[in-house]
């Protein structure tokens, strides 16, 4: 912050895990803030990675307005899945509100996003954040799971560290959602993502630290046989997600929460099959990753 203050000087924080994640208190962000709280807001999130803000019952407008102060937004290219460009809808109703049946094609964007993966890390350039509002919660299943990548590249050996180095994954939405169900997508939605390769260690511009950065969207990594790859990912994966490493999100109706698609990966723990769940997500553009 540009006067020298802290994020703490200024914003009631709690934390959500030992290791990363802050719950912020006392803010309405139905109204704009003014720059001295967001530029706190922005240096938690920043800091802390994820971040909750409770009772926060938000329009998509005012969802739209509170992330474009964080940069520019993506637009939602899979039409079954957004009501509109901003916002991405993870909803297991149908548009009349009933939940889905269990073989329903909408139901593949929720299944996907079972995964462990971090959000557009398919793109050219993969997103910086996520804010996830939830409009209608179950009363016992669809936790969002995180951990964060920065923890688990600091906790391994000098020479692990080392021997990343230069290497790069193939992200790939096709091949994410070739593991599901694909009917209700298109071909031209499908061409509007080609594969493209990123660093498996990644440096976060904010705080200059490295992290990994991996995704259940890798398809192969570069110079290995492709299901070699496949299982090295898959063990870099399991190695961020042990269990001390996450940070397990019950919701509560209208909790709005951001995450570091940077340094983070996330994923939903259950799809409810009776009881209602609706999110909408908007997503903030992001910079091809720094190495």
């Amino acid at each position: 912050m540009s006067d020298g203050a802290s994020d703490g000087d200024m914003l009631k924080l709690k934390p959500l895990h030992p290791l990363f994640g802050a719950e912020i208190a006392g803010l309405d962000l139905r109204n704009p803030l003014d720059d001295a709280t967001f530029n706190a807001v922005l240096d938690a999130f920043n800091t802390h990675s994820v971040l909750l803000f409770r009772n926060q019952e938000l329009s998509d407008k005012q969802h739209v307005d509170f992330s474009r102060r964080f940069g520019e937004l993506e637009e939602t290219t899979f039409s079954i899945a957004a009501p509109n460009r901003y916002i991405y809808r993870l909803a297991n109703v149908d548009d009349d509100g009933n939940v889905l049946e269990m073989d329903a094609v909408k139901r593949l964007f929720l299944e996907v996003n079972g995964r462990w993966h971090t959000d557009s890390s398919f793109r050219a350039n993969p997103a910086l954040g996520s804010i996830l509002s939830g409009k209608e919660v179950p009363s016992n299943e669809g936790d969002t799971c995180f951990a964060s990548m920065r923890v688990a590249y600091e906790a391994m050996s000098e020479g692990r560290r080392k021997s990343l180095e230069g290497m790069r994954g193939v992200h790939n939405y096709a091949y994410s959602l070739s593991l599901f169900d694909t009917s209700g997508v298109t071909q031209e939605e499908m061409d509007s993502v080609p594969p493209v390769e990123h660093p498996i260690v990644r440096m976060h511009p904010p705080t200059g630290k490295k992290s990994l950065y991996v995704s259940g969207h890798i398809e192969r990594i570069v110079g290995m046989p492709v299901e070699e790859g496949r299982l090295f990912v898959k063990e870099l994966i399991g190695w961020c997600t042990r269990p001390e490493y996450v940070y397990t999100h019950r919701w509560q109706q209208h909790d709005l929460l951001m995450w570091d698609n940077r340094c983070v990966l996330h994923r939903a723990s259950s799809v409810p099959a009776k009881q209602k769940r609706i999110m909408h997500r908007t997503t903030i553009a992001g910079q091809g990753p720094v190495e």
